[in-house]
């Protein structure tokens, strides 16, 4: 019997998760609570690392692969890695992996796992019973028993039974994001199920699917993966020939036109994490109600979700709340209203806010780097590379850097030229240059970064000048 090959999808940034989740570091590589240092990510490749089940497949954005890459490396967990070098929705990430598959074996079985999510229970098993399903050349949804009239979720709803099959029923309808009246009405009448975002499929079924479904697309996907290259490390999926894809997800392309889709029932606790709200009604909550993440202190307070990062958090007199503090920015809002902090995003990006887009302290492939300070032209850091990795920087035409080592010691490349590095030392690199940090193999290396902006500067005879500002 084959085993079952989990591709884990890392698209998505978690609007509603902010500050936690942030655009260039999003919540699937965030920790999923400040008591632990297990990510969404290592969770759920965790999770599928059990018998009947291959090595992972994870479809990622390019700008994220080094990431994915560490986080596999802490958990020691070979994958294959596919590149998306823009974003096109989940459909053709899923088609991508299933033509790759394909060339080896067009009936792999493939189970779609969103990385973000939140499960507690046996979900490989749950998986597992509803392979034979698959093997018949069904499509199958995975489908969660509501708890409550969730708005914010998806709804399947059974068509009834199938003629050869226990572990699957077939679908009646598909019900995006119900009002509260609707979704209370589904869950009464029974019969419904929240949309889990996993399904289980046979690759030669899905790309049939897609060929007559969308034909564009798999056009597109078939040619961005025959024009892409590969790495030591990824397959990186052609940008030019990924442009005509649709960019929606593999619910709105195949799964929801297809008479091969059928319902299997998820029964674990499950949740999206979509909102603070859902992840507060799947934590585990102490006597109050209250589930406290961090350095926290709590008098008087009930059904809150309360999560500190690098400093004590207290709370006093409060009920319903949530309050997320991180190193840059901290939220307050109600359970009821949390959906609403997606607005706050759409203002953070009005007003280009660095918040939106970064931490203060970012984990990176080569170690990590701790913005200090910033002010108009200029900006603060503080870098560690752990033994053995490179730091690149690249050439920027608006950006002169002065670095000092303060512990540790490497190398320093500059065009042809190598020179050592050694705690003490300083060097500089001048807007409009490259250059690779080399740190040692025994110990860290600690640098100390003050990047000033540069702007170009056209004299009375057109000669462009660059100039330090506010140096």
């Amino acid at each position: 019997m084959q085993d079952v090959h989990p591709l884990i999808l890392c698209g998505g940034i978690g609007t509603r998760l902010w500050p936690l989740s942030r655009t260039e570091h999003p919540k699937q590589f965030q920790r999923i609570d400040g008591n632990s240092e297990t990510t969404f990510f290592h969770a759920t490749v965790e999770r599928h690392r059990a018998p009947g089940f291959a090595d992972p497949i994870v479809a990622v954005s390019s700008a994220h692969v080094a990431t994915v890459l560490r986080q596999l490396s802490d958990l020691k967990c070979p994958a294959r890695v596919l590149a998306e070098p823009i974003s096109r929705n989940t459909g053709p990430a899923v088609l991508a992996a299933a033509l790759t598959l394909a060339k080896t074996d067009p009936a792999s079985l493939i189970c779609v796992i969103p990385s973000d999510h939140i499960v507690k229970g046996d979900l490989p098993a749950n998986v597992l019973a509803a392979r034979r399903a698959a093997e018949q050349g069904h499509i199958v949804l995975f489908g969660v028993p509501p708890e409550y009239p969730e708005t914010g979720y998806g709804y399947i709803v059974d068509g009834g039974a199938l003629e050869d099959l226990t572990c699957a029923r077939k679908v009646s309808s598909f019900i995006e994001k119900p009002p509260v009246e609707v979704a209370t009405a589904l869950i009464d009448a029974g019969g419904a199920y929240w949309a889990s975002g996993l399904s289980l499929f046979r690759a030669d079924v899905l790309i049939e699917e897609f060929k007559r479904l969308d034909p564009t697309t798999f056009e597109a996907v078939k040619n961005a993966l025959d024009h892409g290259f590969e790495t030591e490390h990824a397959f990186y999926l052609n940008a030019e020939a990924l442009q005509p894809a649709a960019n929606l997800p593999t619910e709105s392309i195949v799964f929801e036109h297809s008479p091969r889709t059928v319902i299997a029932p998820l029964l674990v606790a499950w949740s999206d994490a979509g909102a603070w709200n859902a992840l507060h009604h799947i934590a585990e909550k102490d006597e109050d109600g209250n589930v406290l993440s961090g350095d926290v202190i709590s008098i008087d307070t009930r059904n809150s979700y309360v999560r500190a990062s690098s400093k004590l958090v207290a709370v006093v007199g409060m009920d319903d709340v949530v309050v997320v503090d991180t190193d840059d920015a901290l939220l307050i809002t109600t359970r009821d209203q949390a959906q609403q902090v997606k607005q706050i995003v759409k203002k953070l990006e009005s007003i280009k806010r660095r918040e939106l887009a970064q931490h203060m302290r970012n984990q990176m492939a080569w170690g990590e780097v701790r913005r200090v300070q910033s002010g108009p032209g200029y900006e603060l850091r503080m870098m560690t590379l752990r033994p053995g990795t490179m730091l690149p920087i690249a050439e920027d035409a608006s950006s002169h850097r002065m670095v000092t080592v303060t512990t540790g010691s490497g190398l320093l490349k500059t065009g042809a030229v190598t020179r050592p590095l050694r705690m003490g030392d300083n060097f500089e690199v001048p807007a409009g240059e490259a250059a690779s940090i080399y740190c040692g193999p025994e110990t860290e290396m600690q640098l100390v970064e003050v990047v000033c902006e540069v702007a170009v500067a056209t004299s009375v005879d057109a000669v462009a000048t660059l100039q330090l500002v506010h140096s």
